[in-house]
């Protein structure tokens, strides 16, 4: 019996031994879980079912676009009108120079001169309803002018009929300050007040009546001269002056380069006069005008080329003549000279056998042609 729980002891320590050298097992790292999209549950009156709803994308507010001034379509009225510009005068000139006094665009009263103050409101005007500001008062501009009923008046002139007024303020009414009533004290016997003397009223003062100062007068337009001074000249006699060229109200006076002394140099049309009357160089006119040609066919005859226009001048032992595409013209014996200078036109002839206007600037001291192109797809204004 002794030798069984000996044995029985020893077997016991044995695989006590044996667990304790036993290594202990290798743990295994648990991968991580990956991250899904969740769905948001929401909870239903029914039990045990379950709506899924899904999060909308949120979609970026669209950017405000600016829209351009929409410029105005307009069927000029060729019937009714036709063009008006610098230099022009009588009936239809006044007309529009007092509709656009109505709409503020123009000072004064309308005397039917076509000068610079009315080629600054007609191109203000322009500006403002947006058609081309070029300052001439066109078909279509004054079909605009007087037919469309959404026109624009001047926004920079206050009490105009549509124009941009400055808001009234109203003022806030005043408040009066609340009254805080003093604590009442004990009554104290009030002293007997002496006698003062009265004072004495002071003598009323006369105020002299305010006297209006006047209103200065709004400046009149003065009509622009339309031809230089008179200068006392014989008849066949033509000076040349210093002055300047402009073409259909461009940009800056007309120029042109030559070669002088072997240099290359920037020179202006010349310009010659006798009184009231006014020659150009159609050399330089052709020199500084894109297009323009001058043509010289011998025996004093030279072919002008010009706006679309072909104008061709005739210098015959029986007198001078002229044609424009074909079709002949009037002319006077000094309206062109062909000389060792060059061929000189009289500016009003040139203008008036083109379809076109001449007049002279005297502020500017500039010769201003106006000779719309005549071939189709040009400005009707």
């Amino acid at each position: 019996m002794d030798l069984m729980k000996t044995l029985l002891i020893y077997m016991s320590a044995t695989m006590t031994l044996a667990v304790q050298s036993t290594s202990a097992p290798q743990v295994t790292p648990t991968p991580s879980p990956v991250p899904v999209e969740t769905a948001i549950v929401e909870q239903v009156d029914n039990p045990g079912e379950a709506e899924i709803t899904m999060i909308p994308e949120i979609t970026p507010e669209p950017k405000e676009t600016m829209t351009p001034f929409p410029v105005p379509q307009i069927t000029p009225n060729t019937k009714a009108y036709h063009n008006l510009g610098m230099g022009g005068k009588g009936k239809e000139v006044k007309r529009l120079q007092e509709k656009l006094i109505e709409l503020g665009y123009l000072k004064g009263t309308a005397d039917g001169a076509y000068g610079r103050q009315t080629y600054n409101a007609v191109k203000k005007f322009q500006y403002y309803n947006g058609l081309k500001a070029d300052g001439v008062a066109g078909r279509a501009t004054q079909t605009y002018l007087f037919e469309n009923p959404d026109i624009v008046p001047n926004p920079e002139v206050q009490g105009v009929e549509g124009a941009q007024t400055e808001p009234e303020v109203t003022p806030a009414p005043e408040t009066e300050a609340p009254v805080t009533e003093a604590p009442t004290e004990a009554p104290t016997e009030e002293p007997t007040p002496e006698p003062t003397q009265e004072p004495t009223a002071a003598p009323e003062v006369t105020e002299a009546p305010a006297t209006e100062a006047p209103e200065p007068a709004e400046p009149t337009e003065e009509p622009e001269p339309d031809v230089v001074e008179n200068v006392d000249l014989d008849a066949d006699v033509y000076e040349p002056i210093v002055a300047k060229v402009a073409l259909n109200e461009g940009k800056g006076p007309l120029e042109f380069e030559k070669m002088e002394g072997g240099v290359l140099v920037k020179s202006k049309p010349r310009l010659t006069r006798n009184g009231t009357k006014i020659r150009v160089s159609l050399d330089d006119l052709c020199a500084a005008v894109e297009g323009w040609q001058l043509t010289d066919e011998g025996a004093g005859s030279v072919v002008l080329e010009a706006a679309g226009y072909t104008l061709a001048l005739y210098n015959e032992d029986k007198g001078s003549s002229a044609t424009v595409d074909g079709t002949g013209i009037e002319m006077k014996a000094d309206d062109f000279d062909f000389n060792e200078d060059g061929h000189f036109i009289n500016a009003e002839f040139l203008a008036k056998a083109l379809n076109g206007e001449a007049f002279w600037d005297q502020d500017e001291n500039t010769l201003m042609l106006r000779i719309p192109d005549k071939e189709p797809g040009g400005s009707v204004d």
